[in-house]
């Protein structure tokens, strides 16, 4: 092995802020294209490090080994006098390390603006106690994460004095001036810009991004979003460090975080919500800084480099958590010989089989961390990363603390035997392969219900519904069965009920998770998860579950009644928040629905059997849901009431229905007069009854149009619309939204009940 090849674990500030040292990305590796789903694994992998902090252990996280080479000659094009003393050339690692400094630069705008509040109240005669160390410590934080966006030269003019910490060959070139500098990546471009507002003392103000740069736009939206999350009060953040400020009270702990810690503040959760955000985001620049770990490699060359990234990259695929824990197993039944008549051989079979080698290694990745996520809320409470790390480590000492010697066997194939059920409900009920044998037990409410929790991800709901599942593969009997059922219909109205009510899905992952590992103190409902509660393998009955949802319902979400969830539903733009659970709603609102006479253009409630809509046939219909008034009407059309758009009604419940994609195109933003008759002949069963209406109503139609309209099914959704005056007004509208609010509680409030 060559003596100049290295590997040291490093922090983010051992490897980033070294004087006069530039990464620099050749030409042949992909350009900067992380997203969502890998921004959201590095801030779940951030929150996770904190967290540790209150474990007792040291806070950290780790990235994984970053693979560089230092050269400077394979700069191109390159202004020598301009160039970094260091050049570090990435061999991987780049995604990585151009998100991070992306995330340094939202964070030290976060930072600034902080840091200017505190220093006019400090100006201004208003500070606290804490404040002296908050605004000191902030600006060494944020020096440091200025230094790691851009490093300062001897050599430039004006900003040019500055260079950005990373470039791309091809796309940006380190220069001293305009004329030879070039930042045209997404990164170099921001970190650069980032440079500019310093210069300009304007570190506290968002960086303005070209709208020919969306990917970049997309990243610090992202991000930004995160780190908001990070600092606020009530943000849906499974991170006791932040979200209770015990570090403010607990020096030791303050110490371990940040390096140095204020006078102990007796009540951190009466402050402030600035100061707050302060105190978090000091916790976060720091973390960041000295908490966050990769391996750095740095090779003799390019071609040494490579040699060592394509074992630790591309040869085979890392040991799942479940090829780690069998080991476990095997050794906790007495060895090889023992395990294969064992039941834990018989339950992990069962696992095996659902996550078999022949998968391919991307997609068998993402489905066993699926289930593991799920089945850590439900054996223990936990909120689990998706990182591989965490996810063995988690198995492992799981399953070590029950098995002996630790534990008793007959905990040690317990804790196989939930998993294989785990994975059963995972692979077997949950995805819409085929109907389940359980599922085929269910009424079609019953499927309607596991189908709008599908389609609109809930997945937060899998642990709870788990637990109730293995109960039921346990007996399959009858009781079982209809406990899940009826534990599946309140967890659906719960989410249609909570999210439909708001613009947001803040907070509804925690009460979940509170569920799952404390229970509900106020009903008093046991911690769900298996090991939590200390009663392993029983579950309360379905009804505990419905009356814990309901006060939660009511006290945390503010909808104690019917009426309450109307005032809020109707208030909200459903087809902007979500188009899933606003098909939903219509489906409840149209069960058994006939006309209304005395309100033309309404529907009311008939008797049981009038209209069947909530079926997982009609789900699966081809409709979609549609506006009423279009969004976009001819301009200088007058037959939709201005007001609609206006009062911002455009969106609400009463201007939506459902209807089949390709009809809807076919009379999307016609005027109000086309469209009310389209509606009538559609609701029209008698084929007679429709060329009659078409031939008085809509004379001159296409013959192609006339084709589409005959053959068409009946649109039982729109029946009884054009029953009403023209134009469309604001006050049909409204009242619309409110009827279809009070019908469609009707069906989702007794799920509660």
């Amino acid at each position: 092995m060559p003596s100049t090849f290295t590997a040291d674990p490093s922090t983010l500030r051992q490897l980033i802020l070294q004087p006069g040292q530039g990464f620099y990305v050749p030409a042949y590796q992909r350009d900067f294209t992380w997203g969502e789903d890998e921004i959201d694994r590095l801030f779940e992998d951030l929150e996770q490090g904190i967290t540790r902090a209150t474990l007792g252990g040291t806070p950290s996280t780790f990235l994984g080994t970053v693979i560089m080479v230092s050269d400077r000659e394979s700069v191109m094009p390159k202004h020598p006098d301009a160039l970094p003393t260091t050049v570090l050339q990435v061999v991987d690692g780049q995604q990585r390390l151009s998100t991070l400094l992306t995330v340094f630069v939202v964070l030290s705008r976060f930072v600034s603006a902080d840091m200017r509040w505190l220093q006019q109240q400090i100006d201004g005669g208003t500070a606290e106690d804490l404040d002296e160390w908050l605004l000191n410590t902030l600006g060494e934080r944020r020096d440091e994460l200025l230094g790691a966006i851009a490093f300062k030269t001897y050599s430039g003019i004006d900003e040019f004095n500055m260079k950005p910490r990373l470039i791309r060959q091809a796309s940006d070139v380190w220069g001293n001036d305009a004329i030879h500098a070039r930042y045209e990546s997404d990164v170099a471009w921001l970190l650069m810009e980032a440079t500019r507002y310093r210069n300009q003392n304007n570190q506290h103000v968002a960086i303005k991004v070209p709208t020919d740069r969306r990917h970049l736009e997309s990243v610090l939206r992202v991000i930004t979003s995160h780190i908001d999350n990070l600092r606020k009060d009530g943000a849906d953040v499974d991170c006791d460090v932040l979200t209770e400020l015990r570090f403010l009270r607990d020096i030791g702990m303050a110490k371990a975080l940040i390096g140095s810690s204020p006078a102990p503040v007796a009540q951190p959760e009466l402050l402030d919500d600035r100061r707050k955000s302060a105190a978090r985001l000091l916790v976060v620049a720091s973390f960041l800084l000295n908490g966050v770990l990769v391996i750095d490699v740095k090779a003799p060359d390019e071609e040494y480099a490579f040699a060592l990234f394509e074992p630790l990259n591309t040869t085979g695929q890392p040991l799942t958590a479940l090829e780690t824990l069998k080991p476990l197993v095997v050794r906790s039944e007495g060895g090889n010989t023992d395990y294969s008549t064992s039941p834990s051989a018989a339950a992990f079979s069962r696992v095996e089989s659902y996550f078999p080698s022949s998968m391919k290694a991307d997609g068998r990745g993402k489905s066993i961390a699926d289930m593991l996520t799920a089945f850590a809320l439900a054996e223990t409470g936990r909120k689990l990363s998706r990182t591989l790390l965490d996810q063995r480590r988690y198995l492992r000492s799981e399953f070590q603390s029950v098995a002996p010697p630790n534990g008793h066997i007959t905990t040690a194939r317990d804790f196989v035997g939930q998993l294989a059920d785990v994975s059963a409900f995972i692979c077997d009920v949950w995805p819409r392969s085929g109907p389940s044998p359980l599922m085929s037990l269910g009424s079609d409410l019953d499927r309607l219900c596991l189908e709008v929790l599908r389609s609109t991800n809930h997945t937060v709901v899998l642990a709870l519904l788990a637990r109730y599942y293995s109960v039921w593969a346990d007996s399959q009997s009858l009781h079982s069965r209809d406990e899940f059922m009826s534990v599946l219909r309140a967890v659906t109205a719960f989410w249609v009920l909570w999210r439909t009510s708001r613009a947001t899905t803040r907070g509804i992952d925690d009460v979940h998770r509170k569920l799952m590992a404390t229970g509900h103190s106020e009903t008093g409902l046991p911690a769900m998860a298996r090991r939590a509660s200390g009663v392993s393998g029983s579950v309360p009955p379905a009804a505990e579950i419905r009356a814990a949802l309901r006060n939660v319902l009511s006290v945390r979400g503010n909808i104690p009644s019917m009426a309450a969830w109307v005032t809020e539903v109707t208030k909200q733009p459903l087809y902007q928040t979500s188009k899933q659970l606003a098909k939903f709603v219509l489906l409840c609102a149209h069960d058994d629905r006939v006309e209304d006479h005395v309100a033309p253009g309404l529907v009311k409630r008939g008797v049981s059997g009038s209209f069947r809509a909530l079926t997982p046939e009609v789900w699966d219909s081809h409709y979609s849901v549609e506006h009423i008034a279009p969004q976009n009407p001819v301009q200088g059309d007058t037959s939709y009431d201005l007001k609609i758009y206006e009062q911002g009604l455009i969106d609400r419940l009463g201007n939506l229905t459902l209807m089949p994609t390709d009809l809807n195109e076919l009379i999307g933003n016609k005027t109000w007069a086309y469209k009310k008759s389209v509606y009538a002949v559609l609701s029209e069963t008698d084929p007679s009854a429709r060329v009659s209406h078409m031939q008085q109503q809509l004379p001159g139609l296409a013959l192609k149009t006339k084709t589409v309209l005959q053959s068409a099914s009946y649109l039982p959704f729109c029946d009884f619309l054009g029953k009403q005056d023209t134009p469309l007004s604001d006050a049909y509208i409204a009242q619309r939204g409110q009827r279809l609010a009070e019908l469609a509680v009707e069906r989702l409030w007794p799920m509660l009940a």
